[in-house]
């Protein structure tokens, strides 16, 4: 319950130019395996860069079409066939101008 009433205001609040990369790794029913790799293909800023035979992906998603990354992340849990999410890895970057700045 707390999960969805932060996701409801994070997509609320105005964004700033940021950057999120996430690195995630799915688990999938090994039966399931294709379906899941074609329905996380028609996510914007997600991509499947590799998958076994027994349902393990690697998976990329990037903040896409005005959604955050986490909110596509926590949205995956949804998908018929998955059996588990992990984020492994995550970069955020600022498009914020840092020109003239010094740092000691």
């Amino acid at each position: 319950m707390r999960l969805a009433t932060f996701v409801a205001t994070e997509k609320s609040k105005p964004r700033e130019q940021v950057e999120n990369i996430c690195g995630v790794l799915i688990h999938a029913k090994p039966e399931r395996r294709h379906e899941v790799q074609d329905a996380l293909g028609r996510i914007p800023g997600v991509e499947v860069h590799t998958m076994t035979d027994d349902g393990r992906m690697v998976v990329t998603v990037e903040d896409a079409q005005g959604n955050w990354a986490g909110a596509t992340i926590t949205s995956l849990t949804d998908i018929r066939g998955i059996l588990n999410v992990s984020l492994v890895y995550h970069h955020f970057d600022s498009d914020l101008d840092l020109e003239g700045e010094s740092f000691s």
